[in-house]
């Protein structure tokens, strides 16, 4: 994926900031803990969009949902 056409900011509201920031922390203590690199937020935000996307579904009701396969 190269992202051309793609906008290069999202913006997020607090309450979605902080659930990354708390996600990252916990991540991040478990890499720590392996010995391994941690992540930024913002890679931790990619890792998701990229492992996510695929299974967005839109409801019937028009609602965005994630369905794992």
């Amino acid at each position: 994926m190269n992202g051309e056409g793609m906008a290069t900011n999202v913006r997020l509201t607090t309450a979605e900031q902080e659930a990354i920031r708390q996600k990252a922390i916990e991540f991040n203590k478990i890499l720590i803990r392996q010995g391994k690199q941690p992540m930024r937020d913002s890679e931790l935000v990619h890792k998701i969009l990229e492992k996510s996307v695929a299974y967005a579904r839109l409801s019937d009701t028009g609602e965005v949902v994630i369905e794992p396969e």
